[in-house]
């Protein structure tokens, strides 16, 4: 069995990034996509992985990993 080194906040930054770089290329494959039927597949599959992203982010919100600063009100 293979051991990692990493600790968990390395380990959920690593997924999240990554995430974030194939949502990324699921957006670019949707743009140009001419197909309708394989558009709508990317935008699912894209959408998946936002999700994916999310719960990721929150993970690591709520361990103090990922702070986020508040948007001001205007």
């Amino acid at each position: 069995m293979l051991q990692s080194n990493l600790s968990d906040k390395e380990m959920l930054t690593h997924m999240l990034m990554t995430e974030k770089f194939v949502s990324n290329s699921y957006d670019l494959a949707v743009m140009e996509s001419a197909c309708q039927n394989v558009r709508q597949t990317l935008q699912q599959i894209q959408k998946d992985e936002q999700e994916h992203a999310k719960r990721i982010f929150d993970a690591m919100n709520q361990r103090g990993w990922y702070n986020i600063k508040p948007a001001s009100s205007l």
